[in-house]
């Protein structure tokens, strides 16, 4: 399950279920198919959680309650006032997954939101799923081309929005050419071997007495492997983009777990100073230990929540996506997790939930990026998401969605 509040779109008012279901593929960036989304409304009209289920998911009824309770307690705690369940796909018949997956969602919506409503949107036709008055919902419902004229969709068509085709078209990563994947492969090669010579080091000092003198060799390479880091983003930070080298160097050295921490928290506001020392691997002193204790509560404590900080968000998810454009696929877990974990912290579950299944896809056991897909299985939120959820109980949030 994928979920996020408030889509960054233009804001449009909608009048009715036809103008919500417009607007629904620019909300998301992509036409969704196959799957199910759950649409809620805070009290004053503003849009709130949007969750985002692939029907082969919802297959087992156990899956399908879990997930089902879990949305609906998000959307209580967002102070939902109205929800739409929508299924996107060609057969909701009795007996189908979709159709079951429907009920159970709205089952649960129903014990927690004041308004519920089910839909089905299919290639051709879309229609209710709780009206039976054929004076008010044709049996066989309405014709989808109508969602493509509303008047919401007309202004984000006007804003210069257009939903891609798929998920996987607005989310994929678009490989760097063959010349270019070559030079950054070689120099990937390098750094390895440099790493390698390094930690040989380490174990022939270690084995000679001389601990200190091999620990410093290994530091050193994450040093400078952190030193490019650093580099490249400020490069990107000007609109530039890495050389291959520098993008090889990096698709190797967030392979070792210390640059990789250390990368993380120079992306966290406030926790740049301790950045280097954790992704050298040097022994954390109390101020390091605090350091990172608040830079994780920064992220995930609704009571000490930051919301990221967009320009240096923008310029590592640059040097990050540029990395996995580069990158042979078997280096690519470590950068898909970190842009995994900035779209998580940014609200882009959506975004968090596909570039999880990449990274694990490339290497099922990675650590980060199975706790990062845990929370969004929970549907856990970042902290300044829950922060303002709680906030905002009780109050209006504006009149239109957007």
């Amino acid at each position: 399950m994928t979920s996020t509040t408030a889509p960054a779109v233009p804001i449009v008012r909608v009048r009715d279920t036809r103008d919500l279901l417009s607007v629904v593929p620019y909300a998301l960036g992509y036409r969704p198919a196959e799957c199910l989304l759950v649409v809620c409304v805070r009290h004053g009209g503003g849009l709130g959680l949007v969750a985002r289920t692939d029907l082969a998911d919802l297959r087992r009824p156990a899956a399908r309650d879990e997930v089902a309770g879990l949305v609906a307690a998000r959307a209580a705690e967002d102070g939902t006032t109205a929800a739409w369940v929508v299924v996107y796909t060609a057969d909701v018949g009795p007996g189908s997954t979709a159709r079951a997956a429907v009920d159970a969602f709205a089952a649960a919506l129903d014990a927690v939101v004041p308004e519920c409503e089910s839909w089905v949107v299919g290639p051709a036709r879309y229609r209710s799923l709780d009206c039976t008055d054929p004076d008010c919902c044709p049996p066989d419902g309405y014709g989808v081309d109508e969602l493509e004229s509303t008047a919401p969709g007309a202004e984000l068509v006007l804003a210069g929005r257009a939903p891609l085709a798929s998920r996987e078209e607005l989310y994929r990563v678009p490989r760097a050419d063959q010349a270019q994947r070559d030079l950054a492969g070689r120099a990937a090669g390098r750094w390895a071997r440099a790493r390698t010579a390094a930690g040989d080091a380490v174990a022939g000092d270690a084995a000679a007495g001389d601990a200190a003198a091999g620990d410093a060799g290994l530091r050193g390479w994450r040093s400078r492997s952190f030193q490019t880091w650093r580099e490249a983003v400020a490069v990107a930070a000007r609109g530039g983009t890495p050389s291959p080298a520098v993008l090889g160097r990096l698709a190797c050295a967030l392979e070792d777990r210390s640059v990789r921490d250390g990368v993380l928290l120079s992306l966290v506001p406030g926790a740049e100073a301790h950045a280097a020392a954790v992704a050298t691997g040097e022994d954390a002193d109390g101020a390091t230990d605090a350091a990172v204790g608040d830079a994780m509560a920064a992220v995930v404590d609704p009571a000490a929540a930051r919301r990221p900080d967009a320009a240096r968000t923008s310029a590592g998810v640059a040097v990050l996506e540029a990395v996995v454009a580069h990158a042979a696929r078997r280096r690519t877990a470590a950068p898909l997790t970190l842009l995994a974990f900035l779209a998580w912290w940014s609200g882009e579950g959506a975004r968090a939930g596909f570039r999880c299944d990449e990274a694990l896809a490339v290497d099922p056991g990675h650590r980060l990026a199975q706790l990062l897909a845990a929370a969004l299985d929970a549907a856990l939120p970042p902290g300044w998401v829950r922060a303002r959820s709680v906030a905002g109980l009780g109050r209006g949030s504006g009149g239109d969605l957007g």
